[in-house]
């Protein structure tokens, strides 16, 4: 009988699919899509540059915008793989 009961206390704690956490896939996704953006910008900065008809044209603004979104992208990146590092910790332990 402990065996059964062993296996019951398997199949409720591990199921099948783990959960995934809606928020956390959101910022992995907005994580590629900021590195992605930013590194292909600096890829095709030479198809920004141009003349203007004054005022600031919007090339200009994204240009000036990627480094910070490369930035963002890469620090969103540090914290998911440290909030990822945490959580299996907690599982271990």
């Amino acid at each position: 009988m402990p065996e059964d009961n062993e296996q019951a206390a398997r199949n409720t704690e591990g199921g099948s699919t783990p959960a995934i956490n809606p928020f956390i896939a959101a910022l992995w996704l907005l994580t590629v899509i900021l590195i992605g953006g930013g590194a292909w910008i600096f890829a095709n900065a030479d198809t920004f540059a141009g003349p203007g008809s004054g005022g600031m044209p919007a090339q200009f603004l994204v240009f000036t915008f990627a480094p910070y979104a490369v930035f963002a992208g890469i620090a969103a990146l540090i914290s998911l793989l440290l909030w990822h590092a945490l959580q299996w910790q907690r599982k271990r332990a």
